[in-house]
């Protein structure tokens, strides 16, 4: 993985970032029990999970959705990802204050097809690490998957002024191609392609996808 950056999201177990650190991943994403969709955690497990990281020296990123700016900081204090990927809901005012108690932390913030404000990127672009473009949108029983040539323009909008863009959102080794070289992402943010019977990584999964995106 030289050209492209890949985090691997939705883990809910320690045989998962073990998988991952045996294969040199070096970003894993935790989503909040608080969010629709699958292969969601509490924040007891999240908090465990993310302890497993630091040991194996993996960039921990904790996925959560839009609530009170107490609650986001209660949660990512009890929790301590190394990035938080947050809602587009969030100010430039209440990210410089979670950047202000934790001067670490990376900010991440998660953007769909559907939920897409440029005056917002714009007014954040300087506080913000990473955008993490879905091109999943989930509602609360269904998920609609949008396709990357849709949505090029939203991606080069982020590419234009922020300072990186993961793109993520039923992301396999059948399309991640594609998506690179149209929309040339700094990363891949990917899960449940790589996910075996169960809600683990699957380990001669994640190697087939690495060994075909590295050819890249």
């Amino acid at each position: 993985m030289n050209k492209i950056a890949l985090k691997i999201c939705g883990i809910t177990d320690i045989k998962s970032v073990i998988t991952a650190h045996k294969n040199k991943i070096k970003s894993l994403g935790f989503a909040s029990n608080n969010l629709d969709g699958p292969n969601t955690a509490n924040d007891k497990k999240i908090k465990y999970l993310i302890k497993e990281c630091n040991y194996y020296k993996i960039e921990s990123v904790l996925l959560t959705r839009y609530f009170s700016l107490d609650e986001l900081i209660k949660q990512i204090d009890y929790t301590k990802p190394k990035i938080i990927s947050c809602s587009y809901h969030y100010s430039a005012t209440d990210l410089k204050k979670i950047k202000k108690i934790f001067k670490k932390l990376k900010i991440g913030i998660a953007i769909n097809p559907e939920k897409f404000d440029r005056n917002y990127i714009y007014s954040v672009k300087d506080i913000v690490d990473v955008f993490y473009y879905d091109l999943n949108v989930y509602k609360k029983n269904t998920i609609k998957t949008y396709p990357i040539k849709k949505c090029i323009k939203q991606i080069g909008f982020i590419k234009k002024v922020t300072k990186s863009i993961f793109i993520g959102g039923g992301v396999s080794e059948k399309n991640a191609h594609k998506i690179i070289n149209i929309a040339k992402p700094d990363g891949l943010d990917i899960s449940r392609s790589l996910k075996g019977k169960t809600a683990s990584l699957s380990s001669l999964k994640l190697k087939k996808f690495l060994s075909q995106v590295a050819a890249i």
